[in-house]
């Protein structure tokens, strides 16, 4: 699949961005109730706009989508989107990397969470944190593959101390780039 990673046009992108968010996390929330009978969410669906427009002006923020650049569309797709943000001095967190499941296995999620990366160190950061489910088995492959390790718990995580024990918490620095 020919596909482009770029930062988002939310001015122009929102509802596709937002469509693809609410996706993610209904399908996580209902692999966590699955996996885990878990009914509270770490994360309020509803609040997908307002998390996007956090996006929009903060230079300590930057959100990328991956857009399939098939000749079938001409304007494209949006198949993938992930979002990085400072969390403290010299450590930014990737959030909501999600690409959509027909895409999967075509390295857009590869390329996403390389360009995190790139976009971290052009932040001036030095360590990078991220969370995922444990169920989310090939998301802990790609982490794991770019050279994150698991870390306890870290300080600014939006998941609350309640549903941590279902989650894994990653981190590696910058200076051991892939």
């Amino acid at each position: 699949m020919p596909m482009t990673i770029r930062r988002a046009d939310l001015g122009r992108e929102a509802d596709e961005i937002a469509k693809l968010l609410v996706d993610y996390l209904t399908a996580a929330l209902r692999q966590l109730r699955e996996t885990f009978g878990v009914e509270d969410s770490p994360t309020d669906v509803a609040g997908v706009r307002a998390w996007l427009a956090e996006y929009g002006d903060d230079p300590g923020k930057a959100l990328f989508v991956v857009e399939d650049t098939a000749a079938t569309r001409a304007d494209g797709r949006l198949v993938g989107v992930a979002g990085l943000r400072t969390i403290g001095s010299g450590v930014v967190e990737v959030k909501r990397m999600y690409v959509v499941p027909e895409c999967r296995g075509m390295r857009a999620g590869s390329r996403l969470l390389d360009r995190l990366l790139e976009e971290a160190a052009r932040l001036g950061a030095s360590t990078v944190r991220l969370d995922t489910a444990r169920f989310m088995a090939d998301a802990q492959r790609l982490y794991r593959s770019r050279g994150f390790a698991e870390r306890t718990p870290y300080e600014g995580t939006e998941i609350p101390a309640h549903l941590q024990q279902y989650w894994i918490f990653f981190e590696r620095g910058l200076a051991a780039q892939v």
